[in-house]
């Protein structure tokens, strides 16, 4: 039964509901049943079959769009003087845009953080890892519980589109586990050992799977398959389901390697430079953007759709692969930035703020109040409690969850209370936590980002640290949050990557 027709039966239902207690007698012993399922009981040790919850009728639907290797500095709604996102701007605009969302400076740690709420140090993953191509390991559902998992249980169709290189699916004890993570369907790129097909297959001829069989895809473009399938799961809910939906598109773009999109694959025999090839790449992503919010559109869905728009890390500026500056242009320069690719001297991946302070747009015209800018501290981990918070969704109390829900802040464009007092992000064995004004490095830097955004002046032996008392008590509360928090949990995987040992070479 379609979504729009259920209203009257919903009325219906609430009715019989409501005389069920006044019908149950000795004689007529009529028992309600539970519209959810509590998840309480469900361990992040145990792999279980859950009895999906009743939805309601006010659930919305949720698009969550996760642009890759792409920071700031392309986008022009937060100061970027590249021209390339007209889509995400015009979401900016009449949604809340977030200025300070804290991620990991590296693919797998931000979406393993995103997926379950819950910190590097605490899952294990705080090292970059692709179980696709290394194999030793991988995103356990046995061990942790994905957003996808808990809206599913709440009532939500799940879908997936796009990248996935958390899981080897071509491990047999793993070609199920996108189903086992709370996905009733998928299409993905899964990426592949360096001898598999799918190696590196993400653009043009892609390696796609869906649904456990392999996409025909000759003389296609990756990125235009997974909108389509995207678009083409939303038209099928909106025509042949009554559940709100939860559609996750983890994009390919702007990841490196570089190349030609369908908007520049012909040049009239002219070559393209590096830059005009991302160029190409960061615009086609918005492009892609404004074609799944306008079937929103077409669909009558965009009122009740949460649409969510973020970024995994940094733009990687090229230097480790040889390519002329990729970074964009802020205030006049490029973007200070670094390859995401390399470790810095320190062995870790950059955790300065263009690393790992990402966009952040939520927009849905019912349900949040848009035109708004925001100050607030958000970091990876508050995405999935917020969304289950939207969703009506329980979070099973059996497990830790670093994440607080900003659903409020989205609902009310008045509140006047701090969100957070702190945020933190992490690569490998170093830790970084900001409050609004200062920034600390487990490795000791400190920085006031209110008058060096570029981390400039290390303010750790500075006269500042040793004489204003403002600054003397941030630098003291900061380290104390650093010092309280936990030991980095075991590595659910062997140390077997080339970042990891990169990371282990710079060490020593």
């Amino acid at each position: 039964m379609p979504r729009n027709t259920t209203l009257l039966h919903g009325i219906i239902v609430t009715l019989l509901f409501a005389l069920i207690p006044t019908l149950a007698t000795a004689d007529n012993p009529i028992q309600s049943q539970p519209t959810s399922v509590s998840f309480e009981s469900v361990k992040p040790s145990s792999c279980t079959t859950l009895k999906p919850s009743k939805p309601s009728l006010e659930q919305p639907n949720i698009l969550f769009i996760l642009l890759d290797n792409i920071g700031k500095d392309w986008f022009r709604c937060y100061g970027s003087q590249e021209n390339v996102t007209p889509n995400i701007d015009r979401l900016a605009r009449t949604g809340v845009k977030f200025r300070n969302f804290y991620v990991t400076p590296v693919c797998s740690t931000t979406r393993v953080g995103l997926l379950t709420g819950r910190y590097p140090y605490r899952t294990g993953w705080h090292t970059h890892h692709d179980p696709a191509i290394y194999g030793g390991g991988y995103f356990d559902w046995n061990r942790e519980i994905s957003i996808a998992r808990i809206l599913k249980n709440a009532g939500y169709q799940t879908f997936i589109s796009g990248k996935w290189q958390i899981n080897d699916l071509f491990d047999p004890a793993q070609k199920d586990a996108l189903a086992k993570h709370g996905f009733d369907e998928y299409c993905i790129f899964p990426e592949g050992k360096k001898e598999h097909p799918a190696h590196k297959k993400r653009y043009w001829d892609p390696y796609i799977i869906e649904n456990g069989k392999r996409l025909e895809t000759t003389g296609q473009y990756g990125p235009e398959i997974f909108t389509a399938k995207l678009i083409e799961f939303m038209t099928r809910q909106k025509e042949e389901s009554d559940k709100p939906f939860f559609a996750y598109y983890p994009a390919i773009l702007t990841h490196l390697s570089i190349g030609p999109t369908p908007d520049n694959k012909t040049t009239n025999g002219r070559e393209l430079s590096d830059r005009e090839l991302f160029v190409g790449m960061a615009q086609y992503a918005d492009t892609l953007v404004g074609r799944m919010v306008s079937a929103l559109d077409n669909l009558g869905l965009r009122d009740n759709t949460i649409v969510i728009v973020a970024t995994d890390n940094g733009t990687d500026d090229g230097s480790y692969h040889g390519y002329e500056n990729l970074a964009g242009r802020v205030n006049g320069r490029y973007a200070e930035i670094g390859s995401t690719m390399k470790p810095n001297d320190d062995g870790y991946y950059p955790l300065t703020e263009w690393g790992i302070n990402m966009p952040l747009i939520v927009n849905c015209p019912q349900h949040i109040p848009g035109g708004r800018d925001s100050d607030d501290l958000i970091d990876m981990t508050d995405i999935l409690p917020t969304i289950a918070d939207f969703g009506q969704a329980k979070l099973p109390k059996s497990v830790k969850f670093d994440g607080r829900s900003f659903a409020p802040q989205l609902r009310n464009s008045s509140h006047d209370k701090p969100w957070r007092t702190w945020c933190l992000s992490q690569y490998c064995e170093v830790r970084v936590v900001r409050n609004q004004r200062f920034k600390l490095f487990s490795s000791g830097q400190f920085y006031d980002l209110s008058v060096d955004p570029r981390e400039q002046n290390d303010l750790q032996r500075s006269v500042e640290l040793r004489n204003d008392q403002a600054t003397k008590a941030a630098h003291r509360n900061l380290q104390k949050i650093l010092d309280d928090l936990p030991a980095n949990a075991k590595l659910p995987w062997e140390f077997r990557s080339i970042s990891a040992r990169q990371i282990q070479a710079a060490k020593q």
